[in-house]
């Protein structure tokens, strides 16, 4: 393997990634189906089964309270996943983990958030993701992050915990077409497994 090795001392959810970017053949990156629906007027679920990234596959669901009117939204996302093998096809890995957190959000009108998600993350650590941001009337999302949880800042190894600044650019802004993609760019001290998510 080239590049820089992991070291460390948490399940490894997130420090092989470099491992699953090696494959010179043919991946799979996703592949999944997915049901959307309303449970209630002001509920939206989804359901979601199969490869669901590069390095997981299994079943989340996840429901939303989001009023047209409120400033104020809650949510509660859950995961049974399993790790993928790192050639990209169809194989797992024998590391299997149940993640979800509960999210509670406020925004402005004038498009400013802030949102605080507690559960439970892939390496079976659990705390709170705390964010902070903007989404602009163009579409663009402009957000800052940080996580801490049970694992101690030497257990976590450099960086000390979970940190970092994301972009959100609809594909409609920048190509001029019709569509609900967006492009994320996201700014990171460094990759580590504490604190990660799906």
């Amino acid at each position: 393997n080239e590049g820089r090795g992991s070291n460390s001392v948490l399940p490894r959810v997130r420090t092989e990634q470099l491992l699953y970017d090696q494959s010179d053949d043919v991946v799979v990156k996703d592949l999944y189906v997915a049901q959307y629906g309303k449970l209630a007027p002001d509920v939206f679920a989804r359901v979601t089964a199969g490869y669901l990234e590069q390095m997981y596959a299994g079943v989340s669901a996840e429901a939303l309270w989001a009023p047209f009117n409120s400033p104020w939204s809650f949510g509660a996302e859950a995961n049974y996943v399993a790790k993928r093998e790192y050639d990209g096809l169809f194989g797992l890995q024998d590391y299997e983990v149940f993640t979800g957190h509960v999210t509670v959000q406020y925004m402005t009108r004038s498009g400013a958030y802030a949102q605080v998600a507690a559960g439970q993350y892939l390496a079976g650590d659990k705390g709170a993701t705390f964010t902070v941001g903007r989404t602009f009337k163009n579409g663009w999302d402009l957000s800052a992050y940080a996580t801490f949880t049970d694992v101690s800042f030497e257990d976590f190894g450099e960086g000390s915990f979970d940190k970092g600044i994301r972009l959100e650019i609809p594909v409609a802004a920048l190509f001029g077409m019709q569509s609900r993609d967006r492009s994320r760019i996201g700014i990171r001290s460094i990759t580590r497994d504490g604190g990660a998510r799906l």
